[in-house]
């Protein structure tokens, strides 16, 4: 059957100042080994994406359910992005796992600091329901928000 209802998540680009440490990074973190690095640029990908002229290099990070393809743009030089949690257009990646206490040991095993001590969601918060279902949020190297959640009802993928 020929997709075309956007059902699917293939990847998700994160912009990165520096590949080598990104890779080195999101594979601690992950604990997946990138598939392949790589350069793109010319004309026709600049096009594509909006813009004069492009060059990037490139590494792809496959995770059971989501690619991460992590992006270093050498041409047009990039400029850096800041976004709180609240701004409009603010986006963040969220990795799920099964055990939040074990996955913050790990993060703080490897030196990730959190933004704030994780949280699992009582009545109190004001949910209907996702009760039992734990957060905690932290950033990449360079700035990217990264949530990790242990899922409990609505919250958690049938």
């Amino acid at each position: 059957m020929n997709n075309t209802g956007f059902s699917r998540v293939n990847h998700v680009g994160i912009v990165v100042a520096d590949l080598d440490r990104a890779v080195t990074f999101y594979e601690t973190l992950t604990g997946r080994k990138v598939s392949n690095t790589d350069e793109i640029g010319g004309s026709r990908m600049a096009q594509v994406l909006g813009l004069d002229k492009t060059l990037i290099r490139y590494a792809n990070l496959h995770l059971d359910n989501i690619n991460i393809d992590l992006l270093e743009y050498k041409q047009p030089e990039p400029s850096r992005a800041h976004y709180e949690n609240n701004q409009i257009s603010a986006m963040h990646l969220c990795f799920e796992v099964d055990d939040i206490h074990e996955a913050v040991k790990r993060l703080k095993d490897a030196g990730i600091r959190l933004s704030g001590e994780p949280i699992v969601f009582e009545e109190a918060d004001g949910l209907k329901s996702g009760w039992g279902t734990a957060v905690a949020y932290f950033d990449d190297p360079d700035g990217t928000h990264l949530e990790i959640i242990a899922p409990q009802g609505p919250f958690k993928r049938a």
